[in-house]
């Protein structure tokens, strides 16, 4: 899930917070993506993380409604590697490949199909389903999602790369990655993550050594939180917070909190630090050490320079007929006017 968004939730009104309010305002329009009309497909296959989301695809009887619509189904087993699963099932023949799980996994089996030039397709059985949220998919009715492949339309979106990994959402620097890093974050993340903000607001040393130019052209070599996302964020209020309204931009979005000076010892606390987002086509960060990050909420280490790069409409995604990026549900809609955090943005200009 975004850092921004994850952090607001466990801490209140800390650095995360402060970004959300200050940083994502992004004004961007529902996006016109292209699309190509496909109908049915001739052999698709979906791989199905069963324990994803406590459990959700065997509470919908997921396996046993797609077979009936003629849909394949690999069940990912412990131990197995979901990218050779994937390449395996194209091997084989499907003519559509499509993943039943988090976000993390379906960046992998996305790669994959990217890869093979087949069409990828997501069921929502996550716990967030982040990217289920941002293309229209509806989350609370996973099932539905099958439809793309009995009559459905292929749409072209953007994916992200970093360091030559695929992203669907976002990579995470700083605190939240640092947190995620720890054995202890999946069984108490409020408890980690709150520890990890505390100490890099006690010591600016705690955090990230990471070496990156702002728009302003000031170049920081330590970074409490930063966020890339593929497409950039905008507020849509309580639960989620956060979404992307376009995924065919052809921009990274990029937010971060960085300090106020590049003073040594005490650091400021995060709500006192500076935001700021732009958009971007490339970012690349450097450090004299392994570079620590959550790449759609996934623990991983990069080595440095680390490049981050979107790719332009390179994702074929099948999606039920007229699903479309930008849908925002009418709570989410009332929330975030609620909220009004277009209006906080225009007075801070």
């Amino acid at each position: 899930m975004p850092v921004a968004f994850a952090t607001g939730a466990a801490i209140g009104f800390s650095a995360a917070g402060f970004l959300v309010r200050r940083a994502i305002q992004a004004k961007a329009a529902r996006s016109e993506v292209s699309v190509t009309y496909r109908g049915r497909t001739s052999n698709p296959t979906l791989i199905i993380n069963r324990w994803s989301g406590d459990g959700k695809a065997e509470q919908c009887d997921l396996a046993k409604k797609a077979a009936a619509a003629g849909i394949t189904v690999v069940h990912l087993e412990r131990g197995d590697d979901l990218t050779q699963l994937a390449h395996r099932a194209v091997t084989q023949g499907a003519d559509a490949l499509g993943m039943a799980g988090g976000d993390g996994s379906l960046g992998l089996v996305a790669a994959v199909a990217i890869d093979r030039e087949v069409p990828f397709f997501a069921v929502p059985v996550g716990t967030r389903n982040h990217f289920a949220l941002d293309v229209g998919l509806d989350r609370d009715d996973p099932i539905s999602a099958l439809q793309a492949l009995v009559d459905g339309e292929e749409i072209q979106i953007d994916y992200g790369l970093v360091g030559g990994r695929v992203f669907l959402n976002n990579v995470s620097f700083g605190v939240y990655a640092q947190a995620v890093h720890q054995d202890a974050y999946r069984a108490n993340k409020t408890e980690v993550l709150t520890q990890a903000v505390a100490d890099i607001s006690r010591d600016k040393e705690n955090q990230s050594a990471i070496r990156f130019t702002t728009p302003d052209g000031v170049q920081h070599d330590r970074v409490p939180l930063l966020l890339v996302s593929n497409n950039p964020y905008t507020m849509s209020g309580p639960p989620d917070y956060g979404r992307r309204v376009r995924m065919d931009s052809g921009e990274l979005g990029v937010a971060a909190i960085t300090n106020s000076d590049d003073a040594a010892g005490s650091a400021p606390r995060l709500g006192e630090g500076v935001a700021t987002q732009w958009t971007t086509q490339e970012l690349i960060l450097e450090s004299d050490n392994t570079i620590l990050a959550a790449v759609d909420g996934e623990a991983l280490e990069f080595d440095s320079p680390l490049q981050l790069t979107v790719r332009p409409k390179a994702l074929r995604l099948l999606v039920p007929v007229g699903t479309r990026p930008g849908y925002v549900s009418p709570g989410a809609a009332a929330a975030a006017e609620w909220v009004d955090l277009a209006k906080l943005g225009d007075s801070d200009k």
